[in-house]
């Protein structure tokens, strides 16, 4: 009986585990040396392994992840997630909820945001930025990615 307790909850766990892609990105920090990004994961994107935009459909849900080392300490860290030139709609830009806070400089972590595009949004292929922001402008991390909202 044991094993298959066993044999059951282990293929809960595998099952309910998400895969995300690794995405092609950019750095768009105006002081490039604040921050290393070493990821970025958004899931889905079956595209990634092609260098193709990741394919976001409007109305269902996705992720995005974003391993990163400061080069700065902060107490706080504000996300920002700017496309067509707007903050993604009711975005938490409280960071510290999704990642380690107080940041310091060289600890390596991981910020996670869960992504809805509203179906308002136009379909097409847009280029993101997503910064984390430190005490300062200067103190930041930013990512460049390329999405295709369908």
């Amino acid at each position: 009986m044991s094993g298959y307790l066993l044999f059951f909850f282990a293929a809960l766990t595998l099952s309910s585990v998400v895969v995300a892609e690794v995405a092609r990105f950019g750095n768009c920090a105006s002081n490039k040396d604040k921050c290393t990004v070493h990821e970025v994961r958004i899931n889905p994107c079956k595209e990634a392994s092609t260098n193709k935009p990741c394919k976001v459909r409007r109305g269902r849900p996705g992720s995005l992840e974003i391993d990163y080392t400061p080069h700065f300490d902060s107490q706080n860290l504000t996300a920002n997630g700017v496309c067509m030139g707007q903050l993604f709609p009711n975005m938490e830009t409280d960071a510290c909820l999704t990642t380690t806070c107080p940041v310091t400089a060289g600890n390596r972590q991981t910020y996670t945001f869960n992504i809805f595009v509203d179906r308002k949004f136009p379909s097409g292929i847009f280029d993101v930025d997503w910064s984390l922001i430190g005490a300062t402008e200067e103190d930041q991390c930013c990512i460049s990615v390329k999405i295709f909202l369908k």
